[in-house]
């Protein structure tokens, strides 16, 4: 019977594990983890961690008995932290952004503190993504304004991630025009769409359709998942689009473009 019952428990704690792992990140959300450390090396458990978003947003956490924290569930953005622990200098990391579906790892190490001081730290983008086995490319607004796009829509982007394809796409509607793509030689009806966390697929052809596509200026960043996803994003034999609209910041901001097309 107490066999029973430790495996019991083995179980529900593989569970538990699993069932938090799945729901760090949703399709259309990215998460930062890391860890806390005093400059011997040594983690530090109980500090403050607070995490504000480019719209002034707040959250608050504290590092565990390991040393290790954990935001899960964030819009793709820019973030600042700030760590705060008695008897240490608050370190502020600027700069540390969330991708789409990606996680971010940083390792915050914590100065002694003779006096009160701030340390102020500027994060660079990891060049490879090493906390998920999924293979996908992230495009950025950036990249979405700046590419040519006969018709303005975001779905002749879409064959820019390797292992992707699609036919040569007609200019002759202007925000429209259904771009098909091939992922891994799957059909187009493999795929799966899902911006801002809502299945936005047509019904009975599994593609993006017309009158579901965003204006490129409204896009914050997608990403084309084309294998290795984890089974809350799955259900498909092909590729994962996901996309993210922009969010509001604290800054009056907009923008303007001209479309000109030479007969």
């Amino acid at each position: 019977m107490k066999l029973r019952s430790a495996v019991a428990l083995v179980v529900l704690a593989e569970f538990c594990l699993i069932a938090g792992m799945a729901w760090a990140q949703s399709p259309t959300t990215g998460q930062i983890t890391g860890v806390v450390k005093d400059p011997s090396g040594a983690v530090v458990s109980g500090a403050k961690i607070t995490l504000t978003s480019a719209a002034g947003v707040q959250r608050e956490i504290a590092s565990d008995a390991a040393g290790h924290f954990a935001f899960a569930l964030l819009p793709p953005g820019t973030y600042r932290l700030e760590t705060e622990k008695a008897g240490f200098s608050t370190v502020t990391t600027e700069g540390v952004g969330v991708r789409i579906t990606e996680t971010t790892s940083l390792e915050i190490q914590l100065q002694v503190a003779a006096q009160k001081a701030v340390v102020e730290v500027q994060v660079q983008p990891p060049l490879v993504e090493t906390e998920s086995a999924a293979h996908g490319t992230v495009i950025q607004q950036e990249q979405i304004r700046q590419l040519p796009l006969p018709t303005r829509n975001f779905q002749q982007l879409l064959a820019l991630t390797p292992g992707t394809s699609g036919p040569v796409q007609n200019s002759a509607e202007l925000g429209r025009g259904a771009a098909p793509i091939y992922v891994d030689g799957n059909r187009a009806t493999s795929n799966s769409v899902v911006i801002n966390g809502a299945d936005a697929n047509s019904i009975g052809t599994g593609s993006l359709p017309n009158l579901a596509v965003p204006a490129t200026d409204s896009l914050q960043e997608f990403i084309v998942q084309t294998s290795q996803y984890d089974a809350s994003q799955g259900r498909v034999a092909g590729g994962i689009v996901a996309a993210v609209t922009k969010s509001g910041t604290n800054n009056f901001h907009g923008n303007l473009y001209e479309f000109f097309r030479n007969d």
